[in-house]
C-alpha cells in the first residue's frame, strides 16, 4: 500500500512536514509547494491526495488569506492538528552571534519571536519562505553570515546546529494546522465542524446566529470575519462549532438559515487535542 502523497507548504523538516506525520501517525510522502495556493492546486488537480495548511497561532493569529483559499478552490476540512511551536535560531558550526548580519525565516516564525530579535537591531531580517527552505538554502549556499529560524528536526535534516534554543515571545505556542481533501470524508461521529456564512444587513442578525447555537448546545470555538473581495463592507465569518450531541448541530444549522445570505458546511471532523 503506497503511502499518502501530502501537499505541504514548504520542504521536508517544515512544521506542515511534521503536522502531516502527526496527523497520519506514519511517513507521508509529501508533495512540497511554495505557497498555500500551489498546495490547493495539486489537490484539485490530482497530483496530491490531501493538502496540510497552518490557519492559525496562538500568537500570531489567523492567515485570512487561506481562508478565501478554501472557499475559492471549494475543498473539504476533514481534521485539525496542532503543533506547539518551538523556535530557535540556526546557523552554520562556529558561527558566532556577532557574525550574523541576516536572519532569514517565514514572516510567522519571525513574529513569533520578536521580543529576540529586538535585541539585535543590527541583524536584517529577511522574510522568506518555510522555515526549513531557509535552514537548507543557509546549508546549500554556505552562508556564515546568516542565520535562520525553525525546528530542531530542521537542524539535524540539514545539519546546522542550533546556536540559541527555545527564542519565541511564549513557550505556550502552537500552531492550527486543518487537513484538506477534494472531497468530503466525514467520519462516523464528528463532533466538530467549520461552517461560512454571510449575514442578512439586519439589526441583531448575528446575534440570532449566536442564540440559535446556545438554545441547540453547540459551542462556538472560533468566529473570524473575513472581507469579501470586490464587495466593500460584505464579510463572511468563518465559524468553528462544537458539539456533544450530533442532531443538536443539525437542528443549528436548519434555523441559522433564516439569519444568513449563505451558509456552507465546509467541513466536519474530530477534534484535535493540544499536547506537548
Amino acid at each position: 500500500m503506497r503511502n499518502f502523497k501530502v501537499a505541504i507548504f514548504g520542504t521536508a523538516a517544515s512544521y506542515h512536514d511534521l503536522a502531516a506525520q502527526k496527523f497520519y501517525g506514519q511517513e507521508v510522502d509529501i508533495v512540497e509547494c511554495f505557497t498555500f495556493r500551489q498546495c490547493c492546486e495539486m489537490l484539485k488537480s490530482n497530483d496530491a491526495d490531501y493538502a496540510v495548511m497552518a490557519i492559525e497561532n496562538s500568537l500570531a493569529g489567523s492567515i485570512l488569506s487561506n481562508y478565501s483559499l478554501i472557499e475559492n478552490f471549494q475543498l473539504r476540512i476533514i481534521g485539525e492538528q496542532y503543533l506547539k511551536i518551538e523556535l530557535n535560531l540556526l546557523a552554520l558550526e562556529g558561527v558566532k552571534m556577532n557574525e550574523i548580519e541576516f536572519i532569514h525565516s517565514h514572516p510567522m516564525a519571525l513574529a513569533q519571536c520578536s521580543d529576540f530579535l529586538v535585541k539585535y537591531p543590527l541583524v536584517k531580517i529577511i522574510e522568506q519562505g518555510d522555515t526549513a527552505s531557509c535552514v537548507k538554502n543557509i546549508r546549500t549556499k554556505n552562508l556564515r553570515n546568516s542565520g535562520a529560524i525553525a525546528n530542531e528536526l530542521a537542524s539535524v535534516m540539514y545539519n546546522v546546529p542550533v546556536l540559541h534554543a527555545n527564542i519565541e515571545n511564549n513557550k505556550e505556542n502552537y500552531t492550527r494546522f486543518i487537513i484538506l481533501s477534494k472531497g468530503d470524508l466525514k467520519p462516523e461521529n464528528p463532533n466538530k465542524a467549520s461552517i461560512c456564512f454571510r449575514l442578512n444587513h439586519e439589526v441583531g442578525s448575528l446575534a440570532d446566529v449566536l442564540n440559535v447555537l446556545k438554545k441547540n448546545g453547540v459551542t462556538l470555538s472560533k468566529i473570524q470575519s473575513v472581507p469579501v473581495v470586490g464587495t466593500p463592507n460584505e464579510y463572511s465569518f468563518h465559524t468553528d462549532l462544537e458539539w456533544d450531541e450530533y442532531n443538536g448541530f443539525q437542528k443549528a444549522l436548519k434555523k441559522m438559515k433564516s439569519s444568513t445570505n449563505t451558509l456552507s458546511v465546509l467541513g466536519e471532523y474530530i477534534k484535535a487535542t493540544i499536547t506537548n
